[in-house]
């Protein structure tokens, strides 16, 4: 006879089978909400970014001190995302996005009024904990609603989307601080009709029946036990370290280094991010395509080989115009390894943990961005401008390395 917990578990499994799919996800008016999310908790990044050289003028601070406007949107993602990841898993996903994006919607329009620095950074926390679960639970819902071709299609619409949307991103915020620093800020308010959108139309796949009867302590064993392998910790290293590369050399120190070498505008840094977006949006969709003829774990390693050259460029260059060059390498850098992570992730998972799983996930992506900036703004400290950027190019190496082992070992445990 079947222990009682592996049939409760089964259950579930039968409950959410109705909702799995393996047709195209564009059909499917939930996918789009359910990318909206992803898009909303990724703008607080690249609508400020130009920002930067004219917000450490504003508010009298150091370079190095004006990229905590960064970090603290990032780093309280990382820190609540694993709590937010178990509470859905045991209460339910939209009473988990509802609270999420009207916190996002009042703390982010908040950050506009800021008087001070302190005050700004303060709303920036606030909002950063508002984004927390809405790139996780997008990522949680994709792997749970679609299965083989249509999972691989839907990561890489996903990701084409936020290559598209950074791509927008970074210039919308650069032509709205050309009228007031202000305004950048003002964009979180379309929270607020997403919110209407998730309670009125996004249907959700029904919670599991056992679910909150799942004892606490095997939960989390059950996490432990699906992320405690070599293959997941590479996957999860990449992750963790493409979005530190992202958040701290370019969204971060190649503004302050345009701005502050070069003289340019916030709209000309802001070009020079949508660079980057739209290589990535543009690579990400040919995804299905470059799979089949080659794995991701190929796919992955090629991306950290361009995201060391991206880096290596930085230094040698003499000319704003320049910096669209590492910028666009660096996208496909993205395009790459951020897809082909997810979708590998995604077919570990299990459904009765995939929102505790993808937590870790995300909370892994979030520290990365989070973590960018500070560990850029040390590298910075140690070695000056130019440093930044070649000490990352090693990181990107070393993490190529990395991988490579962990991987082998992986094979080896599974032999």
């Amino acid at each position: 006879m079947k222990d009682p917990l592996i049939l409760d578990l089964e259950s579930q499994s039968d409950e959410l089978s109705q909702f799995i799919s393996t047709k195209n996800p564009l059909h499917d008016r939930n996918f789009y909400i359910i990318i909206s999310l992803t898009l909303i908790e990724i703008m607080g990044g690249p609508t400020i970014g130009p920002l930067l050289p004219e917000l450490s003028k504003i508010f009298d601070v150091s370079p190095s001190e004006i990229q905590l406007v960064m970090a603290a949107y990032f780093l309280p993602i990382g820190i609540a995302t694993p709590i937010l990841g178990i509470v859905a898993d045991r209460i339910g996903m939209k009473k988990v996005l509802v609270p999420s994006l009207l916190l996002f919607a009042i703390a982010g329009s908040s950050c506009a009024f800021a008087s001070d620095f302190q005050t700004l950074i303060g709303w920036r926390f606030l909002q950063g904990l508002g984004s927390a679960s809405l790139n996780l639970l997008a990522l949680t819902l994709i792997s749970a609603l679609y299965r083989g071709k249509a999972l691989v299609l839907a990561m890489s619409i996903n990701v084409s989307a936020i290559g598209a949307s950074t791509a927008i991103y970074p210039i919308l915020g650069g032509v709205l601080a050309g009228f007031s620093w202000r305004y950048p800020f003002l964009l979180a308010t379309i929270a607020f009709p997403m919110l209407l959108l998730v309670l009125m139309v996004l249907k959700l796949p029904r919670q599991p029946s056992g679910s909150q009867k799942i004892d606490l302590k095997i939960y989390l064993q059950k996490v432990w036990q699906s992320i405690s392998n070599s293959t997941v910790l590479g996957l999860l290293l990449v992750i963790g370290v493409m979005f530190l590369i992202q958040s701290g050399p370019f969204i971060t120190y190649i503004p302050i280094l345009a701005g502050f070498n070069f003289g340019a505008s916030g709209l000309f840094i802001g070009l020079v991010l949508a660079s980057m977006s739209v290589s990535l949006g543009l690579v990400a969709s040919q995804l299905p395509r470059l799979a089949r003829h080659a794995s991701e774990i190929t796919l992955i390693k090629l991306a950290f080989a361009i995201a060391a050259i991206s880096l290596s460029i930085i230094p040698l260059i003499d000319r704003a115009w320049l910096l669209f060059v590492p910028s666009i390498l660096f996208g496909v850098a993205l395009a790459l390894a951020i897809p082909a992570s997810h979708t590998l992730l995604a077919k570990l998972t299990i459904d009765d943990t995939r929102a505790g799983f993808m937590a870790v996930n995300a909370s892994v992506q979030s520290f990365g961005f989070g973590l960018g900036p500070l560990i850029a703004g040390i590298f910075a400290g140690l070695w000056g401008m130019h440093g930044v950027f070649w000490a990352t190019a090693g990181l990107a190496v070393a993490t190529f390395a990395l991988f490579h082992f962990l991987l082998s070992q992986g094979i080896g445990d599974r032999g």
